[in-house]
């Protein structure tokens, strides 16, 4: 009696252990099946079509951010958007051929319309795309079923503080006790903050939770927000710190290919493989800026733009850096 006690739990874990290599496999073909169709019509049928959705559904934010343009436009006409609006956006957007939409703010974790939430948003956009992200700044729990969530960390615990409202202590609690799946870090470089990044890396080395770091550039967009962006020679500095950190084993998401393509941003950008969605409705095709700020390519930070486009020219470092963003378990 005592031994089938033992096998019962034994037996319970291989049959879990099984459903999720299943889940998995069929997450690999699903995704697979979607880069197939996506090039054949990108490449051989000739489309425009897009990749990646930025999806803004509220510049209502908990947080006041020094880097960060739109918590100040919390208070505009079209600041939040119902639910209604975003469903007809996403069919929008999935009959433009769009794969990947990423739920940004603002704060998206807020977000929330008559008796709907951002968990009923993933959830119905999931039934859609082939993946579905959430950005958030990290002070709510991390259990929206999201396929990828991505947490701001910008820097160690007191510079993370002057940059985001003294919030590193919250998100790093909820790092930590997230039970999600896919959590990854992205970190955007400024000036006060470049040099710090080896040392979060570290101690992020220590979250079981956390699958990897993704890393931009600050963007100037020219409305209020703090001037934060690096000098060239600490662009230089800071991608070559990033670089290093990659061939020690740290897991950045980011290329090598493309991160040195943006010391000079000397690589070929496709912007047609992004769609903005802001607020108020607008669905803009092209620069993550366009109805955002003021274009500026010399100064552009926007590494995930740099990485699809690597991705469309078939650089296989940035396959692999979209890959293991939004793919791989």
């Amino acid at each position: 009696m005592s031994d089938i006690k033992k096998d019962v739990p034994r037996n319970q874990k291989i049959g879990v252990y099984l459903n999720e290599r299943q889940k998995v496999k069929g997450l690999y073909l699903r995704w697979s099946a979607s880069m197939i169709d996506f090039y054949f019509r990108r490449k051989v049928l000739q489309q425009a079509v897009p990749l990646v959705a930025s999806f803004k559904l509220t510049y209502r934010c908990n947080l006041k951010c020094k880097a960060c343009p739109f918590y100040r436009r919390a208070g505009e006409p079209g600041s939040h958007m119902g639910w209604d609006k975003a469903i007809a956006t996403l069919y929008l957007l999935k009959g433009m051929g769009c794969r990947v939409v990423i739920f940004e703010g603002g704060e998206p974790m807020l977000w929330q319309d008559r008796r709907h939430d951002i968990h009923d948003m993933v959830m119905h956009a999931k039934r859609m795309f082939t993946c579905v992200a959430v950005t958030t700044n990290g002070t709510f729990p991390l259990d929206v079923n999201a396929d990828v969530i991505w947490v701001s960390l910008d820097g160690t615990r007191q510079t993370h503080n002057r940059l985001r409202s003294n919030s590193f202590d919250k998100a790093w609690s909820n790092l930590k006790h997230t039970r999600h799946q896919k959590v990854l870090v992205h970190y955007t470089m400024n000036r006060m903050n470049w040099q710090e990044i080896g040392d979060l890396a570290g101690e992020l080395s220590n979250l079981s939770s956390v699958r990897g770091m993704s890393v931009q550039l600050f963007y100037p967009y020219g409305q209020g927000e703090e001037d934060l962006m690096l000098s060239p020679e600490e662009r230089r500095q800071a991608i070559e710190k990033v670089i290093d950190l990659k061939h020690m084993g740290y897991p950045i998401i980011n290329s090598e290919k493309r991160l040195r393509a943006m010391i000079e941003n000397n690589w070929v950008c496709h912007d047609g493989l992004l769609v903005n969605v802001d607020p108020d409705g607008t669905v803009v095709t092209g620069c993550y800026v366009k109805n955002r700020g003021k274009v500026d390519c010399k100064n552009c930070g926007f590494t995930p733009v740099a990485e699809a486009s690597g991705a469309l020219d078939m650089e296989p470092g940035s396959i692999i850096a979209g890959w293991r963003a939004f793919v791989s378990r």
